[in-house]
């Protein structure tokens, strides 16, 4: 019994710090492969692996606006989320009036 009840706060632990992971990283789809595997944007290391890039840790800032710097560095975006925040569609779609041409 003590043996379970350990392994259901390890595990509690674990989704705990996968939610605070998700909160206070960034994650990116690509229209297409970056020509570079790592990036350092404002103080956050985004790694790119095929189209999706992520970065752990990032600032606290809006996500519009830090769509838009990343883009002009790796370029067009078919999906951006931001401290656990999506942006929809008219946001990509603003977010990628910045991408390299």
């Amino acid at each position: 019994m003590r043996m379970l009840l350990l392994g259901g706060f390890a595990a509690a632990s674990l989704v705990g710090a996968a939610q605070a992971a998700t909160s206070e990283g960034a994650m990116l789809v690509l229209k297409a492969p970056p020509a570079k595997a790592e990036v350092i944007q404002d103080g956050a290391m985004w790694r790119c692996t095929g189209t999706v890039c992520k970065a752990p840790a990032v600032k606290a800032m809006p996500a519009g606006r830090s769509c838009r710097k990343i883009v002009a560095e790796l370029g067009a975006v078919s999906a951006f989320t931001w401290r656990g925040e999506a942006l929809d569609a008219a946001g990509i779609d603003d977010c990628n009036t910045a991408a390299k041409p």
